[in-house]
């Protein structure tokens, strides 16, 4: 019997907010298994591929300002759900369970790409983190944060513009509306790694990899939780 087996028996259980079963996170394994996660991804944006291909469409005809991008899973289902419950419902311990796989696909890239300068994620709004009570992005960063050595920078960047919700908008409004939304204190890092709950169109990754390149950055990849 390992350590990690003999050491799991002393964690306190929790029950699968999906089946209610007891588990070591709040979501368990098995229903972990429901999670869809896509084998072939854009190398550019992470957006699902049907085929071999390394690059979608979009990215082919013009690509985003951020290099690579890595989700854990598609935005669909089980997970969808997870994430909206998660941001909206206070279930912070679904939080815990993805800053954990976050954590886990993190090492994943730092050992096949190399090591960041720093990791940025994307800032709230005052009015939508006073509504919120907390920056969801913040808690997905809480496990990588003690577990790492690398620097979680959340005062380099700020949201300046309150935008819309925008899930409600077209991909060409969402453009308009997240321009200009961030500004950044003069930055001296290499490479930097933008982090974020979903990617749906990627306008405002790609937004926000615009304002840290001005700043000074050289190099910008994106992880999240979740592609849509």
């Amino acid at each position: 019997m390992g350590i990690y087996t003999r050491l799991t028996a002393f964690i306190p259980k929790q029950s699968c907010v999906l089946c209610t079963e007891q588990s070591i996170f709040c979501v368990c394994e098995c229903c972990e298994q429901s999670l869809q996660v896509s084998q072939h991804r854009c190398r550019s944006c992470a957006a699902p591929l049907n085929s071999d291909l390394h690059f979608c469409g979009s990215c082919l005809s013009r690509s985003p300002l951020f290099i690579n991008a890595y989700a854990l899973y598609d935005y669909s289902g089980v997970c969808a759900n997870l994430i909206k419950r998660f941001k909206f419902d206070h279930q912070l311990c679904i939080g815990d369970f993805f800053a954990h796989k976050l954590h886990e696909k993190y090492l994943d890239i730092v050992n096949d790409q190399g090591e960041y300068d720093a990791i940025i994620p994307l800032p709230l709004s005052a009015n939508r983190l006073r509504e919120r009570g907390y920056n969801q992005t913040h808690e997905l960063l809480r496990i990588l944060a003690k577990k790492s050595d690398v620097l979680i920078d959340r005062t380099s960047v700020k949201r300046t513009k309150s935008t819309r919700a925008l899930s409600t908008l077209n991909l060409e409004e969402r453009k308009i509306e997240i321009k200009n939304a961030f500004s950044a204190q003069a930055m001296t890092y290499n490479k930097v790694l933008l982090v974020d709950d979903v990617m749906t169109t990627g306008s405002s990754l790609n937004e926000l990899s615009k304002t840290v390149l001005k700043a000074g950055a050289k190099l910008c990849d994106v992880l999240t939780v979740a592609r849509a």
